[in-house]
């Protein structure tokens, strides 16, 4: 496995994040543990570090670089370096072989599906670190040579203008910027998805488990664009102990190929997007996820508008969580911070 660069999620597990990136590692491991996640694929870091190497792009990015004297360092320098290193890799084609492998994963996918169905997939970056937001993620990809051009833009995002940016602050050269796995997931037809934390990461309490969600796939919860529903429940009762229902306005929703914002009919927009069974089904899994992981977890969900509860809630991604925690019996806040 080793000398590998390409796995189905169900052939790894949470020791493969080295070799897969943290996010196909823990949906391997969430399948393991008989949790619904989408089917897909993982392309491991040492793809792009081939595909960098054979494609000749390392050359042309070495030389680029070189007109920086001193390095690159600031705002204009970031933007100037991103734009120029983005264009140099998006305008390079995968070899040849590795293109015929990943074409030949994503018919596997679709052949899941009955014969002439082409999947529409998200295309996400999985680096061996957790950068929540720093790369860039293609959702409702359908079709082989889409699929390919997504893949390279992925692979592109190692070079955006934040990455960069953040190398400089650590003291990282642009050229040592770590390779990025990629993610091709099925997409789930959402009726709504949204986040859950086992613990409430703004006041450390880790009695309580916060789901929050929303109409449509879960990108503006994850982003924050809108104030989602958001349920309190207990995590020693299973009981639902506060929610809070929003106006929800906007939803972003797939279409023929990658997803707009829309409206969201009037009379949804004051509806809970959960049922009760669904918010503490949700929190029952995240509830075992921080068990099975040993700290407090970060998960996003999808509710699929084509199968009956339970068996409809997905689970995309699951990550440590970053949580002021309150120690119980001191009344003096405590702070750790869960992550990797």
């Amino acid at each position: 496995m080793a000398d590998s660069w390409i796995f189905w999620l169900e052939e790894i597990g949470q020791e493969h994040s080295e070799l897969a990136g943290k996010k196909c590692a823990n949906l391997g491991e969430m399948a393991k543990m008989g949790m619904l996640v989408p089917s897909g694929f993982s392309l491991s870091p040492k793809a792009q570090e081939r595909f960098i190497r054979e494609s000749n792009a390392e050359q042309e990015i070495e030389q680029f670089l070189a007109k920086f004297e001193g390095g690159v360092h600031s705002l204009q320098a970031y933007e100037e370096a991103s734009q120029g290193l983005r264009q140099i890799v998006e305008t390079k084609e995968i070899p040849q072989d590795m293109q015929e492998t990943i074409i030949s994963y994503y018919d596997s996918l679709c052949s899941r599906r009955g014969a002439g169905t082409e999947v529409s997939v998200a295309v996400r970056s999985a680096g061996t670190k957790s950068h929540p937001g720093q790369y860039e993620t293609y959702l409702n990809v359908r079709g082989k040579d889409k699929l390919l051009n997504k893949v390279t833009k992925v692979w592109a995002s190692m070079f955006n203008t934040r990455t960069i940016a953040s190398l400089d602050r650590q003291g990282v050269a642009v050229e040592d910027s770590p390779f990025l796995g990629v993610c091709v997931l099925e997409m789930v037809n959402a009726r709504c998805a949204g986040v859950g934390f086992t613990g409430d990461p703004m006041s450390g309490d880790l009695t309580k488990i916060i789901i929050e969600g929303s109409w449509g796939l879960g990108e503006s919860v994850v982003s924050g664009t809108l104030t989602p529903d958001r349920y309190i429940i207990d995590k020693h009762t299973s009981k639902i102990i506060e929610r809070v229902i929003s106006d929800k306005r906007m939803r972003v929703v797939a279409k023929d190929e990658g997803t707009v914002e829309e409206e969201v009919p009037a009379e949804k927009r004051l509806v809970p997007c959960l049922s009760d069974e669904e918010v503490v089904r949700i929190a029952e899994l995240a509830q075992t996820l921080e068990s099975h992981f040993g700290v407090p977890q970060d998960m996003e969900w999808a509710i699929s508008a084509d199968l009956p509860f339970p068996d409809n809630i997905f689970l995309l991604q699951t990550r440590p969580a970053k949580i002021i925690a309150k120690a119980p019996s001191n009344p003096q806040e405590t702070k750790q911070t869960f992550s990797s």
